[in-house]
């Protein structure tokens, strides 16, 4: 089994076929209809892909920038270390918000919504700064340059 590393256009790649699962669950409500009585919530799932998404995507941008890159810590680190993106203040929290949202995979739960709807909100959120990202991404990485 070999290994090989990933360029930025492939992990922009996978990183789009992440995107567009997750908007097509928020689509739907954030539901998965498994028959006429039973559906699945789905916008935990979505919130999960969408970490993904920015994790692959910020470390896609730094290896386009340095060729490589170092082991980071958490997806705060990749914002960071994405500086010349110039997110705002509100994009980052939300970006934050994001990360505090995966705890879960630590084991933790930081509470953070009174409601459903707060959720989908969030995740309409997130999917838009996505969108707003790849707007503002090296020209060299998108679909149209290439």
């Amino acid at each position: 089994m070999d290994k090989t590393a990933l360029g930025a256009e492939q992990l922009l790649k996978i990183a789009a076929e992440h995107a567009y699962c997750a908007e097509y669950l928020l689509k739907q409500q954030g539901e998965i209809r498994i028959d006429e009585e039973l559906t699945v919530d789905a916008l935990l799932p979505i919130t999960t892909l969408m970490y993904q998404t920015f994790e692959l995507t910020l470390k896609a941008f730094l290896i386009h920038q340095f060729r490589q890159i170092n082991q980071y810590k958490s997806l705060f680190e990749l914002v960071e270390l994405n500086s010349e993106l110039g997110l705002s203040k509100a994009e980052i929290q939300l970006i934050n918000k994001l990360s505090r949202q995966q705890g879960f995979r630590k084991g933790v739960d930081y509470a953070l919504w009174e409601n459903r709807q707060q959720l989908q909100v969030f995740c309409e959120d997130i999917m838009a700064l996505y969108l707003r990202i790849l707007d503002i991404m090296p020209l060299e990485l998108s679909e149209q340059y290439r």
